[in-house]
């Protein structure tokens, strides 16, 4: 019926099916089923889909595969929307149109590429289409003058025109909340001039004659003075047939019958949806509202604007002053992350970060193509590192490296049982006494070290873990299984536990009010399924106390445990205040964890291993990570909107994030609950004689 009323007043609709990012293919084969029946209602001209609702299974990984699949998907619109008829109010009768919306940055590059790889597909060279660009990200500017290119070889070939919808932006706080959870630049302008100018810059580019043949422009705004330019360029470039503007269904009415009166080409955007579904639209209305009631946007004013008034003369002068910062704003994407060059690999001065507050490690932004790239690189070079030419990984006992006279073993590619990726020898009983005996004596002075030199080290070994993202992330395919998007975000975390261990033995050794001191000789016993961060994370807090560390690692990924301790050594650790120990848990690790001269063992893993441990040996010292789950119990009488103080740890840290403040009362300083981790546990306390007793 609203479609219906739409189409007797002469504005065309466009249709927007509201719905969440996909989980699995069954929804997307159900929301494609109902975009095909959208196309076949004769109320509907126009609907517009974006690729998350097409695919669930999205990935710049698989950028050629995720590609694929999109324009199968496309092309049977498409050649749907081609099929069907639309009578317009006046009786013209066209082709039914598709338009593919651009969602966040992560999307940008592979929906245009869909766009434009399925419309040279046989068959759809007459197809209606368009797509939209946000001008709140650079390099949407250089994906216009790409697709402009394209068109134009297709207008010349025969082929139809498209259409591109320019906006503002319509995610800003999605972006901002995954570049600040991820420790990446926005991707967006962060300043709204930059954004005006940038959509000016489109608007005068697309609007050029020979671009407007070839590509119609749809031109979003409720920005008065946004839509006057376009109307004037439109006007003088004798192209108003070819220019539509688009507003949004229900948002400035009477800004919209006004502008009707001066272009009958309008086209409102009009989200829809079930009533089972309507969560989606109220979604969908929070973020519209919260998006045009910013003080700088132009709807917030809308509705008592007055010519020459202050907010007028405010708006007007920040559209005049968007056309002088066409000349200079950017329109290279502010996401460059490279993971093949050095410059993005965390050379910097240690001095300069110890500085600087804490901050977590990035992980990869797979959504550009250099990253990309990357990582194929990655599979390639460990492709055919197997069999005959997998590496040896030696035992590394009292500061030599020892390569024979023990047993070998194989390590298999999980992904290929019969693979060998890796041999390794096995520590033997006799080497436990050894081992522990080096730890104990600690001939090369780890724990000699001032703590201002552990800690450079430590930062030097964090820094030699970004050098070699590609190589850990490669040896966890190969040996553990993981997949590229899995092992990324462990190589982080693993920088991240070498500088906050350091950080935090550096402030505990420089509290005045206590002495600490490393408990002596550590074990680590690592887990198969977290094979770099979790020891990582061991070995730094262990080290950074001032202790001697012999690590034992799953024998399922020796490999990847060997080249973890190889950035350590080759950033100065010693060979002798870290020794690399695999060995059969059951026998010569038994053997190793209940030894008198082990201070302190440091294990992930399961429970029935950490209760065999402590059967074997009740007075051990055990800092267990182990199975089992708790529950998080949230009662009708929570405030979930409730928001607490947070503090900045480690993204694997467990434990209370934040309580209400105490107070110490000796101090009557007021302080916040942090979780513990292994580097405090890992330190021998003495309190000083100054503090009361008790306090």
């Amino acid at each position: 019926g609203h479609l219906h009323q739409r189409w007797e007043e002469g504005v065309r609709m466009n249709v927007n099916y509201l719905g969440e990012a996909l989980l699995g293919e069954r929804e997307a084969e159900r929301r494609l089923k109902r975009y095909l029946q959208a196309l076949q209602r004769p109320e509907i001209e126009v609907i517009s889909v974006k690729i998350s609702t097409l695919y669930s299974q999205i990935s710049a990984l698989a950028r050629e595969h995720s590609i694929a699949i999109l324009c199968d998907r496309m092309e049977l619109l498409y050649r749907a929307a081609a099929k069907s008829k639309f009578t317009r109010r006046d009786g013209t009768e066209v082709s039914k149109f598709v338009y593919l919306d651009m969602e966040e940055y992560q999307d940008k590059k592979i929906t245009a590429e869909v766009f434009m790889r399925t419309l040279d597909r046989a068959g759809l060279e007459q197809v209606r289409a368009g797509i939209a660009l946000q001008a709140y990200i650079p390099d949407s500017f250089s994906t216009q003058q790409r697709i402009t290119t394209w068109a134009r070889g297709r207008l010349e070939a025969g082929g139809a025109p498209v259409t591109l919808r320019i906006v503002k932006g319509a995610n800003m706080e999605m972006e901002r909340v995954v570049a600040s959870s991820s420790g990446w630049p926005l991707a967006t302008y962060d300043e709204k001039l930059d954004t005006d100018a940038n959509y000016q810059r489109m608007l005068r580019f697309g609007i050029e004659p020979d671009n407007l043949a070839a590509v119609s422009l749809g031109i979003a705004s409720h920005n008065l003075f946004t839509l006057a330019y376009g109307l004037v360029l439109a006007v003088r470039a004798g192209g108003l047939d070819r220019v539509q503007f688009e507003m949004l269904e229900g948002m400035a009415s009477h800004q919209r019958r006004a502008l009707f009166e001066l272009s009958q080409n309008m086209l409102l955007y009009a989200p829809a949806c079930r009533q089972e579904d309507f969560i989606n639209a109220i979604g969908y209305l929070v973020r519209r509202l919260d998006e045009n009631t910013g003080p700088e946007n132009f709807l917030r004013h809308a509705f008592r604007l007055r010519v020459d008034s202050d907010d007028w003369q405010r708006l007007e002068s920040a559209f005049l002053q968007s056309f002088e910062r066409m000349a200079t704003v950017s329109q290279k994407p502010n996401r460059q992350q490279n993971r093949g060059g050095n410059s993005d690999c965390g050379l910097r001065n240690a001095e300069l970060l110890l500085k600087t507050p804490f901050c977590n490690e990035p992980d990869t932004d797979w959504s550009l193509t250099q990253n990309g790239l990357w990582a194929e690189g990655i599979l390639e070079r460990w492709q055919s590192r197997c069999d005959q030419a997998a590496t040896e990984v030696p035992l590394v006992i009292a500061g030599q490296e020892i390569v024979d006279g023990r047993r070998l073993k194989t390590s298999l590619d999980p992904s290929r049982p019969d693979v060998v990726v890796g041999r390794f020898f096995q520590a033997a009983s006799g080497d436990v006494t050894r081992a522990v005996q080096c730890a104990r004596n600690d001939t090369d002075g780890w724990r000699e070290f001032s703590t201002n030199e552990r800690t450079k080290i430590l930062f030097q070994v964090a820094q030699q873990l970004c050098v070699s993202r590609g190589e850990l992330m490669g040896a966890m395919l190969a040996e553990g299984g993981k997949t590229l998007a899995e092992s990324d975000p462990e190589v982080s975390e693993a920088i991240d536990f070498c500088r906050f261990y350091a950080r935090s033995a550096q402030e505990f050794y420089d509290l005045s009010e206590m002495q600490a001191g490393g408990r002596g000789v550590v074990v680590v016993v690592s887990p198969w399924n977290f094979p770099l961060a979790i020891p990582c994370g061991g070995i730094a807090a262990a080290l950074a106390a001032g202790n001697t560390v012999i690590f034992k690692p799953a024998s399922d990924t020796v490999l990847i445990a060997y080249l973890l301790c190889e950035c350590f050594w080759s950033s100065g650790v010693p060979k002798t205040a870290l020794q690399f120990m695999p060995c059969c848990g059951r026998s010569v690790g038994q053997q190793l964890v209940t030894h008198d001269e082990i201070d302190t063992v440091i294990l992930t893993g399961g429970t029935e291993t950490a209760l065999q441990m402590l059967a074997a040996k009740p007075t051990m010292h055990l800092l267990a990570e182990t199975g089992g789950k708790n529950a998080t119990i949230v009662t009708a009488l929570a405030d979930r909107d409730l928001r607490s103080n947070t503090c900045c740890t480690p993204r694997s840290a467990t434990g209370v994030k934040s309580v209400r403040p105490l107070r110490c009362s000796f101090s009557k300083k007021k302080f916040f609950t942090t979780p513990v981790f292994a580097s405090d546990c890992a330190m021998r306390w003495r309190v000083c004689k100054s503090v009361p007793r008790g306090n």
